[in-house]
């Protein structure tokens, strides 16, 4: 006959007790700082260039498809330059 074997595991208070948790957060100042800064960039960039000259996310994607087309047809003018040439 086998004696069943019992294991006792630490409760959540022994542990809580075994390793105290630290009351500072360690990152909560860099994330101040960079938010601060990010805060006064924009607000320095919207006093000096106002609010309707403000980049935006719109503007910029609409940038990136206008640079995307250009870059396109440069490209289809070299490959009929090319194939002329040929």
């Amino acid at each position: 006959m086998t004696l069943p074997i019992v294991i006792k595991l630490p409760t959540r208070a022994s542990r809580r007790d075994a390793m105290p948790s630290s009351p500072v957060d360690l990152s909560a100042a860099p994330r101040v700082v960079v938010g601060t800064a990010a805060d006064l960039i924009y607000k320095v960039g919207l006093s000096m260039l106002g609010a309707d000259r403000m980049p935006t996310a719109k503007a910029n994607a609409w940038a990136a498809v206008c640079a995307d087309q250009e870059r396109a047809r440069i490209r289809e003018e070299n490959a009929r330059i090319l194939l002329a040439v040929r």
